[in-house]
């Protein structure tokens, strides 16, 4: 193939593409050598300021190994640590080479090692295909800009022997415009089609066109579309209207969403009758680069540097989340964009410091934490702000809503996979047993079935996806991909109401284990064994086989019914059936969530000493026994941990919420079977009737509060635990618990145990 040829075959691709406000997915499958000179055309065409009617400079990122001659300043390299400080950018060019190594990384087993002590098996390497970042940074490409996917012949060749998802993959990439060449092809791909179709759209996206390439928009505020200017009206009454109203603003990527907040704010300042002090913030201050852009044009009297704005009617200033938390300025109204890249407690933390709010952000995924955005988020909102709002913008403004780079990735990594729709008469009331109902069934389901039957994969991934906040594209890459991965389906009326995922750990050889003793290495896929060898002291944990419960979910119609019980008793029957010797999982823990574990039969192995960065909890293990020889194993690290914890409540624990405490103590067998003595007793009494003071009585009532935790859960008892179980001091319970002072807290205590004495 001919360089020319190819060069102007890319211009006449940016030309029609701009007609369209398409942007291009450019496949190059060849060898290094022969990539690099297409990669090079590539800069010379899509980088070209001969061709650009923007207003900003063309610029574009690189993700791997790309070996150009003398790269323009113009591009970025980016990583997987890096990428996601993009987010917020707009790029012309974007190249994503994937790794030679890929095929070492694909075929997960229990013999593999990592070389740094991680334990996160869905993180991406180096060696592998970072879906993550090529989803997210697709996200920040302009129309008539171009996504070029950078692959070798080994890759395509191992793709057809052992990765799946990379088969699906490029089994997507043969649709209508997508563009593959080949080394070896003698012809370039036919852009015909697209040229007929390209005709300018009308109504809307003419006014978009018009204001992407420099055109008159009658849309008030410097909107583009009718609903960035409605988005624009309710932020503005967040400012103007009552307090504790907070808005989340929601949409897909290219819809706006940023401008919109620049465009807003600069119409506080503008109208404001006294000095406006706001706050912006995001995961990094790059990812605010267009709405400062938009603040220097929108604002030309005001003086813009960095991430500080000073107007004559105020200023906006950029805070990252964490000083925002600590310094606690003040502010007239704080913004946060790209709010599911912050950790759902950190958001919740500022709702009980300002009232007046914005919390703005992507829904699709790219951010790695969408469905705590979108789930957690929300359930936080409604049990402290119940009278917040919420708008989604649908229209995409950075490019056209038919544009084919975007469905591409929606559809490639299931970005937009639809919760599979319930039966009525299966929306059944809580009462409901479902013991009984033969309708249900549980099936073991393999990679090759979800292969050949695309609606059976994106049913069961879009109930996978509400089991944890944390959900990306790269979970979807572990479930086709990881040979020790057992998926399990939750079926009523062929509907699907239930997946769990879970993973074959355990039975690894002595070697393997020295290493990890000696804090050299850390197994991959070997979470539960490994946290009871490191953690709590279970010498011979990798003696015995595991299955741990990765995701577990029950759509959402259909939860709080019994289901996850009733489809967890199903799975450990087939792990059982398989000779495994324990089920187990591991979670950020709430009271909720250890209460159903518990009820299910699992007992705590371990707590977490750190809080998760992302939700704030601190990370609980349970396990079950499943044989009689996993059983005694059992037992004695499950006594441990209770032997341990009173010591850890008033240290490493101290401040852990006391409904948690409570529920990991009401799972505590050894407490249930034992009875208080005379002399706790009589102490007890002698606190309670005025005789002794409650220092003087602390050991009685300690075993009082640990024997009580075993009853039905009264919310009156957690100013109990923090005071008398975790030793917080009086000025903190009586802060927290609204106590006017140690007389009426102590009230409070005798009031309770004199109610709950037997």
């Amino acid at each position: 193939m001919l360089n020319e040829d190819f060069s102007a075959w890319c211009f006449k691709l940016q030309q029609v593409t701009q007609q369209k406000r398409w942007r291009s997915l450019l496949v190059l499958v060849g060898d290094k050598a022969w990539t690099n000179q297409h990669v090079e055309t590539n800069i010379k065409v899509f980088l070209s300021e001969q061709t650009a009617q923007f207003m900003q400079p063309k610029q574009g990122l690189i993700y791997g190994d790309i070996d150009g001659n003398c790269l323009p300043s113009q591009l970025s390299v980016v990583n997987r640590k890096t990428f996601n400080q993009y987010l917020g950018t707009e790029q012309q060019l974007v190249f994503f080479r994937l790794s030679e190594h890929i095929q070492k990384q694909a075929q997960s087993n229990i013999s593999e090692i990592e070389t740094e002590p991680k334990t996160e098996t869905k993180s991406a390497s180096d060696n592998e295909f970072d879906v993550d970042a090529f989803a997210a940074l697709s996200g920040t490409i302009v129309s008539g800009g171009v996504l070029v996917l950078l692959i070798s012949p080994n890759q395509l060749q191992h793709a057809q022997e052992n990765d799946y998802f990379l088969q699906r993959f490029m089994q997507q990439l043969t649709r209508e415009h997508c563009y593959v060449i080949k080394q070896s092809d003698t012809l370039l791909p036919d852009l015909n089609a697209v040229i007929k179709a390209a005709v300018p759209k009308t109504g809307t996206s003419n006014a978009q066109a018009a204001a992407e390439f420099g055109g008159i928009n009658a849309l008030p505020y410097g909107c583009i579309t009718q609903e960035q200017v409605s988005a624009v009206e309710v932020m503005l009454k967040v400012l103007s209207g009552h307090r504790n109203r907070p808005l989340v603003l929601t949409a897909d990527r290219g819809r706006g969403k940023s401008t919109a907040l620049a465009l807003a704010a600069c119409q506080m300042l503008k109208n404001a009758t006294q000095p406006l002090k706001i706050l912006i913030s995001a995961p990094s201050k790059q990812a605010l680069t267009i709405f400062f852009q938009q603040v220097a044009q929108q604002l030309p009297e005001a003086k813009v540097n960095g991430a500080s704005v000073e107007h004559a009617n105020g200023s906006i200033n950029f805070y990252p989340i964490d000083t925002l938390l600590k310094e606690q300025p003040i502010a007239s109204i704080v913004m946060v964009d790209e709010a599911a890249a912050i950790p759902v407690y950190l958001l919740q933390k500022l709702l009980s410091t300002y009232h007046r709010l914005i919390f703005a952000s992507t829904m699709h995924g790219y951010e790695g934490a969408g469905r705590g955005f979108s789930i957690k988020f929300r359930q936080v909102l409604k049990r402290i702000m119940p009278n917040w709002r919420n708008m989604h913008i649908n229209e995409a403004i950075r490019w056209a809503s038919d544009d084919p780079l975007e469905q591409f990735v929606f559809d490639s990594c299931l970005l937009n996979a639809q919760l599979p729709s319930v039966d009525k008469t299966c929306q059944l009331k809580a009462s409901t047993n479902f013991t009984d109902d033969t309708l249900l069934e549980v099936t073991l389901i393999s990679v090759e079935n979800l292969l050949e039957d695309e609606a059976l994969l994106q049913a069961v991934f879009s109930v996978l996806v509400t089991a944890h906040y944390q959900t990306s594209p790269s979970d979807l890459k572990l479930l086709l991909n990881n040979r020790a991965i057992s998926l399990f389906v939750l079926k009523r009326e062929r509907s699907v109401v239930g997946v769990a995922m879970l993973m074959q750990e355990g039975l690894v050889g002595e070697n393997l284990v020295d290493k990890v003793l000696e804090n050299k290495r850390r197994l991959r896929d070997q979470f539960l064994p490994q946290s009871l060898l490191m953690h709590c002291g279970v010498k011979t944990s990798f003696d015995y086989s595991y299955q741990r419960v990765m995701r577990i979910a029950v759509h959402p119609e259909l939860q709080g019914l019994g289901l996850g019980k009733l489809f967890l008793t199903a799975i450990e029957q087939h792990s059982l059936m398989k000779d495994t010797d324990f089920i187990g999982a591991s979670f950020a823990g709430n009271a909720t969530l250890v209460r159903f574990w518990q009820q299910s039969g699992y007992s705590i192995a371990r707590v977490g000493f750190n809080k998760d960065k992302a939700s704030g909890e601190h990370s609980c293990l349970v396990t079950k026994a499943l044989t009689p020889r996993a059983s005694n194993l059992q037992h004695v690290f499950n006594e441990q941990f209770y032997q341990q914890l009173n010591f850890w409540l008033t240290d490493e624990f101290k401040h852990m919420p006391a409904q948690l405490v409570w529920q990991l103590l009401n799972g505590n067998a050894g407490i249930k079977a034992s009875s208080l003595s005379a002399e706790v007793s009589q102490s007890v009494n002698d606190f309670t009737s005025g005789q002794r003071q409650l220092s003087s009585c602390i050991y009685a009532l300690h075993q009082w509060l640990l024997k009580h935790t075993t009853v039905d859960y009264d919310s009156n008892v957690l100013p109990l635990i923090a005071r008398i179980l975790q030793k917080n001091s009086i000025e903190s319970v009586c802060e927290q618990y609204g106590f006017t002072g140690k007389k009426s807290l102590n009230q409070h205590i005798i009031n309770y145990i004199n109610l709950n004495s037997g």
